[in-house]
């Protein structure tokens, strides 16, 4: 995958979607008034894309990307991509707006709800997603079910850590009810299934101080349920 930083649809254009189609859970941090609040979210995407080893094309997921920031810098660098999550009402629109309907599909409610074939998706990211999960063991094993061996994850997590809390309450942010997890928490249901290949703390690679930890993670071995390999 290639390195430039993801496409940012205008702010105004957003700004627009975000009063006809957000809903509660719809992130707002990448129309915030504040220069410096959009700055750090639009820079963490850009932090987590470069993680990547996936080559131009194949299958992409992104996982509870329904306010469609995305889309765009997917549909680039992907030849199909698959968004997936409760409401997308405002990734459809999005999507019709920058004509992306060639390369980009839509599908409303849970992962497991649209039963994708094992080893559908070369990639699949979840930025600020997984903490939400009640059960971030089953969706751990649902997102290593739609991954293709040696398939990747990027994931973005939450720090929840004391630099974390501190940030969060000088920008005026509450903690959402539904973080159910913290980012160590999530990254070990995921490690059940996937393999850690990279990680980091973002914008500050040290814990203490990162606000984001971002990873790779990397489907090893044979898909679940796969007949193990004869021995003849």
């Amino acid at each position: 995958m290639a390195r430039p930083s993801p496409i940012r649809p205008p702010r105004e254009l957003l700004d627009d979607l975000m009063a006809r189609y957000a809903h509660d859970d719809t992130p707002v941090v990448y129309t915030d008034r504040r220069w410096l609040v959009r700055e750090i979210f639009w820079r963490r995407l850009g932090a987590l894309l470069a993680l990547s080893r996936a080559r131009p094309g194949g299958r992409v997921l992104d996982l509870g990307g329904g306010n469609g920031v995305l889309l765009p810098t997917l549909a680039r660098r992907f030849d199909e991509v698959a968004c997936v999550d409760l409401d997308v009402a405002m990734a459809r629109a999005l999507v019709a707006h920058e004509g992306l309907g060639t390369r980009v599909s839509t599908f409303e409610g849970p992962l497991e709800a649209h039963a994708f074939p094992e080893g559908h998706f070369d990639t699949v990211v979840a930025a600020d997603v997984l903490e939400h999960f009640p059960d971030a063991r089953g969706v751990a094993a649902e997102i290593a079910r739609v991954l293709r061996q040696d398939g990747e994850l990027l994931v973005s997590l939450p720090s929840e850590n004391r630099f974390y809390e501190l940030g969060r309450a000088a920008v005026g942010y509450t903690k959402p009810e539904d973080h159910y997890h913290e980012g160590e928490a999530v990254l070990a249901a995921l490690g059940q299934h996937l393999e850690v290949d990279r990680r980091r703390h973002f914008p500050l690679d040290v814990g203490v101080l990162g606000v984001f930890l971002l990873a790779r993670l990397v489907r090893r071995g044979p898909l679940p349920g796969a007949p193990a390999p004869s021995d003849t």
